[in-house]
């Protein structure tokens, strides 16, 4: 069956949701083969993914992940990688701004998959726990209004598909699909990617899916947040309706800064710039990245009434000592026996 799949995009044909969910389904559930699995998802790479192609695999992902015991009055925030630029983790940072801010985090995320630098890797090194029993995870939840939950846990299935992604040795579809499948389906979602045309199809996706509002950002100079560096392209969805807009840094009092100049890096460097960051003692750029991010979460959750608002709350928040307090409360429950 899956050669068949191979065989019709292949022609440059595009396989509809139910083909490309029941495609996925077909691989997670049988014994098929890694090399053809990694045909199957070159072949998509080089064809193009479509949104009916990347709703059909998430519809397959979502409805094999471990339930969760959350309430769907949440917010994630992630992105879909491929910069290829140092960078530092500004949605997980950005996630212990919004709890500090009374706004319910469920971020789900992954260790980086060539480098220690995804979200998981910064919380470990940190030295947060994550990967929890239920009914301690909504424990911490209810106490700090923030919590993490790791892929690799939420979606076993993934390891069928482990050896044919190493063999594909590119980013594939499961780059744009795993970070739609939060398994406990927030409403409210800041998707980030590099690519317009890409923004388009993933706000489709997720309208699908079934969110209640969302932000799908494109920033200069091709990174998977809102930018310091230049402008950012807008997908928004309100009541229903997707519409888009750009903004820029000066929209929000904000000197723009050069992408070079902004520290990042691997877990332990990312590890050194957000311990600075809780004590108000990093370079303003890297301040104004979190907060221009953390703001547009803000808005998009309906906590503040612009991104403009979100922004300053968010720098509230760190000159208060609001965002410290909230972390150091997460890392000691975290870290719990009991």
């Amino acid at each position: 069956m899956i050669s068949a799949y191979i065989d019709e995009i292949k022609t440059g044909e595009s396989l509809r949701s139910d083909e490309a969910e029941q495609c996925l389904n077909t691989i997670l559930e049988k014994d098929v083969p890694n090399q053809q699995i990694a045909e199957l998802l070159i072949t998509l790479s080089e064809k193009g993914e479509t949104a009916d192609e990347i709703l059909g695999f998430s519809r397959a992902l979502l409805a094999k992940s471990k339930p969760v015991p959350l309430p769907s009055n949440a917010i994630d925030s992630c992105g879909t990688g491929g910069s290829g630029l140092n960078r530092f983790n500004v949605s997980t940072t950005a996630a212990f701004v919004l709890a500090a801010g009374s706004v319910p985090v469920i971020k789900h995320g992954n260790k980086g998959s060539k480098r220690p630098n995804g979200s998981f890797d910064l919380l470990e090194t940190l030295g947060c726990e994550f990967d929890f029993e239920d009914n301690r995870l909504a424990d911490i939840f209810a106490k700090t209004k923030v919590c993490f939950l790791f892929a690799r846990t939420y979606h076993p299935v993934m390891k069928k598909v482990v050896t044919a992604r190493q063999m594909a040795d590119r980013r594939t579809i499961f780059n744009l699909s795993a970070p739609l499948c939060n398994p406990a389906n927030p409403q409210y979602q800041i998707l980030g990617t590099i690519d317009i045309k890409m923004g388009r199809q993933l706000a489709e996706v997720l309208r699908q899916l079934g969110r209640e509002r969302f932000l799908i950002v494109i920033g200069a100079p091709g990174i998977d947040e809102i930018s310091v560096a230049g402008p950012t392209h807008i997908f928004e969805l309100t009541d229903g309706i997707i519409k888009e807009y750009d903004i820029k840094p000066s929209d929000f009092g904000i000197t723009e800064w050069d992408y070079s100049t902004i520290p990042g890096g691997d877990n332990d460097e990312n590890a050194e710039i957000f311990l600075s960051l809780l004590r108000n003692q990093t370079p303003e750029s890297i301040l104004d990245l979190v907060c221009l991010n953390a703001g547009a979460a803000f808005y998009c959750f309906g906590r503040t009434d612009s991104i403009k608002e979100g922004f300053d709350l968010s720098r509230s928040l760190f000159a208060k000592g609001l965002v410290q307090e909230k972390f150091l409360k997460y890392k000691r429950l975290s870290n719990r026996s009991d």
